[in-house]
């Protein structure tokens, strides 16, 4: 009977050492991480992913930065996130895990996408909720008016 249990507790540790791995591995990529996997592996774009990126006091938000290494690299990005102006700054609201897709800003979990021609960047805010909003919105003002 010892024997049996020395085995069924062996068994319990290893599925409890297995499991975390396997269902880390099997789960689906969410919000800043999927996007810049997305983005990580193309040779002709340099990617940046800040974790808690600091608007204010007491609001961080995740950052994904693009940022095309040449020109025919920038026109490619342009052509998926559908950027038409060439100077000043492009900004739209996008879904949380394919922001080159617009969408109105509904109160749910979006990203802020800030593209600059001139700099060859992107920038995608991932915003969980209207404070994330408020606050982006407040620090970009901020930054106009510097």
């Amino acid at each position: 009977m010892k024997k049996l249990e020395k085995i069924l507790v062996l068994i319990v540790c290893m599925l409890l050492t297995y499991m975390p791995l396997r269902s880390d591995a099997n789960r689906p990529q969410r919000g800043q991480q999927a996007i810049y996997n997305r983005y990580a592996q193309r040779t002709e774009l340099t990617v940046a992913q800040v974790t808690g990126f600091k608007l204010n006091d007491s609001v961080k938000v995740d950052v994904v930065i693009l940022v095309a290494d040449n020109d025919k690299a920038w026109r490619e990005m342009c052509e998926e996130f559908d950027i038409r102006n060439t100077k000043g700054i492009a900004t739209w609201t996008g879904d949380a895990i394919h922001p080159e897709k617009r969408c109105s800003w509904s109160g749910a979990p979006c990203c802020k996408v800030v593209a600059s021609p001139k700099k060859r960047t992107i920038c995608i805010y991932q915003l969980k909720n209207e404070v994330d909003y408020e606050s982006l919105m407040d620090y970009q003002m901020d930054l106009m008016t510097k």
